[in-house]
């Protein structure tokens, strides 16, 4: 009976969101509302990360330049590369879980899923 209760739970929480990709720490969010509401932006989509919010996909790369870049001065020190070390590296690292969801949300554009909905959208 758990089983069954999660699996409806969730297809209640993925009703009307199309997500290109299965990314593990992130992937393109509710595209296919965006789509319908007119607002979809092809070379910057909406971005879920997993456990850390919504963002653009310019949003997302600011914010990891801004965080990387608070972090340069640390280098140069033990003390430094160990913080540097924990802050990229390690289980519940925030940063590191958005560098590589940035990746993934890159390949999943570069899926021909997304290509041939943003050729579908421009169609329009």
């Amino acid at each position: 009976m758990g089983a069954e209760i999660m699996i409806k739970l969730k297809d209640i929480l993925t009703e009307g969101k199309m997500v290109i990709g299965k990314g593990k720490y992130a992937n393109i969010y509710d595209m296919k509302k965006e789509i319908k509401d007119g607002k979809f932006h092809t070379k910057n989509p909406t971005i879920a990360v997993s456990g850390l919010g919504v963002y653009s996909l310019q949003g997302l790369e600011k914010k990891i330049k801004k965080e990387l870049s608070s972090h340069i001065s640390d280098l140069g020190y033990e003390s430094g590369a160990k913080n540097l070390n924990y802050r990229l590296f390690t289980k519940y690292a925030t940063l590191g879980a958005k560098i590589q969801g940035l990746w993934e949300v890159y390949q999943q554009m570069n899926s021909p899923a997304y290509k041939r909905a943003v050729t579908m959208y421009k169609r329009r």
